[in-house]
């Protein structure tokens, strides 16, 4: 008897049935109006200012004064090695105590395999700023190496805990800091991969507070066309870094907050489409108890705070729209 009973020797795939995701989305919304959250945490008596900026591309914004100077990547227009040298010695003179810069998909020098996988996209961008940026025939020869980062720290899929000191006696804090320059496929750029492909799915460290990325994650500031990424969704809802800050999409510039309790992340998981029924009914479950239970009694919630911190609008004359976003950690 052939394996899948059509006679084609290929073997039974499972059937799946699939009710209407539109009237799940419905449901969970509409479920999730009626949820009372768990109270938010209190801020330590001495909070860590940390000054949010991204896609700067070249421009040199006011910095307002804190403690943590964050860049989420877009650093240059062309990604070439005196673009990205101007703006690390802008950021290296701001007096914050710890500066953390990513790249983005602009600033190509920091892309080890770019120049290999498309050398015409490179000429392309050392022709741009030929002549107007470049002191020499010398100059293009230069690569990442060569780059002079002062005392940024720079974070390429990789962490950093910083520790901070308080003058009035309190105990010090630490703060993890998680950061990727990674995005999905647009155009020719660097760090970017197919959009189908999942390259977050266990990549960040649970412990982490702050997560750095260049692009926004589906359904966070991400645009009307809604370009986030849904892989670095659900592992943000998993992680539930207190901050997470990332540009790319400019005209997605703000902040909006999430707490992820059992609803809101299962109201993430379906909206973002790797949640289901089962889901919406522990939605219906803890909307219901959380009725019952007084505030009071419940434990604090996770709230991750999500900031497009986009500095420039448009895409080719870029011009300084927004400001730095401060946030109060």
């Amino acid at each position: 008897m052939p394996a899948n009973g059509h006679g084609n020797g290929l073997p039974l795939q499972p059937r799946l049935v699939k009710l209407s995701r539109h009237r799940l989305r419905s449901f969970s919304t509409r479920l999730r109006s009626f949820h009372l959250p768990p109270p938010r945490a209190s801020l330590p008596p001495t909070p860590i200012q940390v000054i949010c900026i991204s896609d700067t591309h070249g421009t040199h914004p006011p910095v307002p004064p804190g403690d943590l100077l964050l860049h989420a990547g877009d650093l240059t227009e062309w990604g070439t090695f005196p673009e990205i040298q101007a703006q690390l010695d802008w950021l290296s003179a701001q007096p914050h105590k710890y500066k953390v810069v990513i790249a983005g998909n602009h600033d190509l020098l920091l892309d080890p395999n770019f120049r290999i996988n498309h050398p015409g996209r490179w000429q392309q961008a050392l022709k741009a700023v030929r002549g107007s940026q470049y002191n020499g025939p010398w100059e293009e020869s230069r690569t990442d190496q060569d780059l002079q980062w002062g005392g940024i720290i720079y974070l390429q899929n990789t962490s950093t805990t910083l520790t901070f000191p308080h003058d009035d006696g309190a105990p010090e804090r630490t703060v993890t800091i998680y950061g990727s320059p990674l995005t999905p496929q647009y155009g020719v750029s660097a760090f970017q991969y197919p959009k189908d492909q999942d390259v977050w799915t266990s990549t960040i460290p649970a412990k982490t507070d702050i997560l750095i990325t260049h692009g926004p994650p589906w359904g966070r500031l991400d645009g009307v066309k809604k370009s986030g990424c849904p892989f670095l969704a659900r592992e943000v809802a998993k992680v539930r870094p207190r901050l997470m800050v990332f540009g790319h999409i400019h005209v997605g510039y703000g902040i909006e907050e999430t707490v992820y309790d059992t609803v809101g992340r299962a109201h993430q998981g379906i909206l973002g489409g790797w949640a289901g029924w089962p889901s919406l009914f522990k939605m219906a479950v803890s909307t219901i108890s959380g009725r019952i239970l007084r505030r009071s009694w419940r434990r604090a919630a996770h709230t991750t705070t999500f900031v497009n911190a986009a500095i420039v609008e448009g895409w080719e004359q870029y011009k300084v729209k927004n400001q730095a976003v401060v946030f109060s950690l």
